[in-house]
């Protein structure tokens, strides 16, 4: 006599659903699933992805949609249709990462060099497409990377970013005309550069509704680099100084700002409907600098380079703690706005002191 499944459903499917067989442990028993016209989506889903032909262009957005920033998005889709470009310029057939070979790498390199381009660009693109056949080797759509073995060309040192001095900052904060809009918009662009470190895509983006309360502190919530948010109190004098602004404005322009509308205010004749451009940040910063004879090749992170260096140079601000107001997951990043580091009164050599004498050579 046959025996009877220990397995046995204590119910009959309802009409309209699949009758799961209990036997079967790893069956997901879900009625949402079960339903006879979802599975039927389902399955139709499963076959359009098996059958579906895959060109370059899904593949890069494929990559591309793995980034979190939106602004890195745009520039390594960028990056990646110029190189494509070229290898379509140049009558070469590529239709997915396994086409590609050392040779384009390396003559698409040549190439960029021999055009003029600075090595910090060339380098920038060659990572990207790195970048995306890293990316390619990791979902095993090649078997290996071709481009390991190709050299990126030597970036050239960079000239270090120049600071201004605390007498020009206060120069440059009391430069712009206050009874102006541009003036009442431009004084706030300087004081929130001067004070905390921003850089230009995350000043652009600010919105009243940013700042919050937490703990007894106001605080800036900030959308930075790579997606990745940072929190800032905000000092006493420096929340007036917004708040003061607010007023300011409303009062010239009759306009009324609300909690979504962006802090920095550039446009004649209304209100902000998206962020200002970078570059506009960047002209404020070098146009009241060459009003006031600043003899330097400044911008807006000129004004990040002061404040990081002020806290590491004359605050004595532990290092660790200015890389997170600053937003750099690297202390070495930090490190480069360390102007002391490179001073020889401080070498660490002058500490080399061991409990005895150097005798003098026996040949002296």
């Amino acid at each position: 006599m046959a025996k009877k499944s220990r397995h046995k459903s204590n119910s009959k499917a309802k009409k309209g659903q699949i009758e799961i067989d209990n036997s079967y442990p790893t069956m997901v028993k879900s009625n949402d699933i079960a339903d006879i016209s979802k599975i039927s989506k389902i399955k139709d889903k499963f076959k359009s992805a098996k059958e579906k032909t895959y060109g370059l262009e899904d593949f890069i957005k494929e990559f591309v949609s793995n980034l979190l920033s939106p602004r890195t998005k745009r520039n390594y889709l960028k990056d990646l249709q110029m190189f494509f470009e070229f290898l379509y310029l140049g009558g070469e057939n590529v239709k997915k990462p396994a086409d590609i070979q050392s040779y384009h790498f390396s003559i698409y390199r040549d190439f960029l060099i021999e055009e003029g381009y600075a090595p910090a660009t060339i380098n920038r693109r060659l990572v990207v497409i790195r970048s995306f056949m890293k990316w390619a080797l990791a979902h095993k759509l090649i078997q290996s990377n071709p481009l390991d073995s190709v050299k990126l060309p030597k970036s050239a040192t960079k000239n270090p970013t120049q600071a201004f001095s605390d007498e020009e900052v206060r120069m440059m904060i009391d430069a712009p005309d206050i009874k102006t809009r541009e003036g009442i918009c431009h004084r706030l662009v300087l004081i929130l550069l001067f004070h905390l470190g921003l850089r230009r895509s995350e000043l652009a983006q600010l919105k009243f509704k940013d700042i919050k309360e937490e703990r007894n502190h106001h605080i800036l919530v900030i959308d930075g680099k790579g997606g990745k948010v940072r929190v800032l109190p905000l000092a006493k004098e420096l929340l007036t100084e917004i708040f003061r602004f607010k007023a300011r404005f409303e009062s010239h322009t009759e306009l009324e700002l609300a909690d979504d509308d962006f802090l920095i205010q550039t446009i004649k004749g209304g209100v902000n409907k998206s962020p200002c451009h970078g570059s506009t940040i960047y002209r404020i910063v070098s146009r009241y600098a060459k009003k006031l004879g600043i003899n330097k090749t400044v911008g807006a992170h000129s004004c990040r380079a002061t404040v990081i260096s002020h806290l590491l140079d004359t605050k004595k601000v532990m290092i660790r703690d200015v890389a997170d107001f600053a937003g750099h997951s690297q202390i070495s990043t930090t490190q480069r706005y360390d102007k002391k580091r490179k001073g020889l009164d401080d070498s660490a050599a002058y500490s080399v002191d061991y409990d005895f004498d150097i005798k003098k050579d026996k040949a002296s």
